[in-house]
């Protein structure tokens, strides 16, 4: 009808700023805490979690009282399965809001190559493209790379 409108997948920005490093404490419980953290991401689409190349799982939230929720609501998922944790990790996120005033040097370690470098701001269509994923971190990295260098 006229009067209907499609319903939208909700955009959730939050980005996790808290990260804490999960694993039980009992190693024949591994299966049981990937059927958690499955069970926790799709009952909370804001809880983001990663496995590292180590083996680690990294579960990330918005703050301090998220991550103890995201904490108590998988030990529920984990019925009987004691778990390890890491103390939070907080990433910093600093950004650049103005031209440098001064060109910097830097030499590589075996101090036959010299960088000189100076910062300035991302342009605005940088950030929604990369917000659109026309540039996406998966993407081929000589391919991403050229398209950085020619269009910005």
């Amino acid at each position: 009808s006229e009067t209907a409108h499609p319903m939208v997948q909700m955009k959730y920005s939050v980005s996790p700023v808290f990260r804490i490093a999960v694993e039980p404490k009992n190693a024949a419980d591994l299966p049981k805490l990937l059927e958690g953290l499955y069970r926790l991401r799709k009952s909370n689409s804001s809880v983001q979690y990663t496995i590292e190349e180590s083996g680690e799982f990294i579960v990330g939230g918005a703050g301090e009282l998220h991550l103890e929720i995201i904490l108590k609501d998988l030990q529920e998922y984990c019925r009987g399965v004691l778990l390890k944790t890491s103390d939070p990790v907080v990433s910093f996120r600093e950004t650049v809001s103005a031209f440098s005033s001064m060109t910097v040097l830097t030499k590589s370690p075996n101090k036959h190559n010299r960088l000189f470098m100076t910062a300035e701001p991302f342009p605005q269509c940088l950030s929604e493209d990369i917000d659109n994923k026309v540039i996406a971190e998966k993407d081929d990295p000589k391919i991403r790379g050229k398209i950085l260098a020619d269009k910005y």
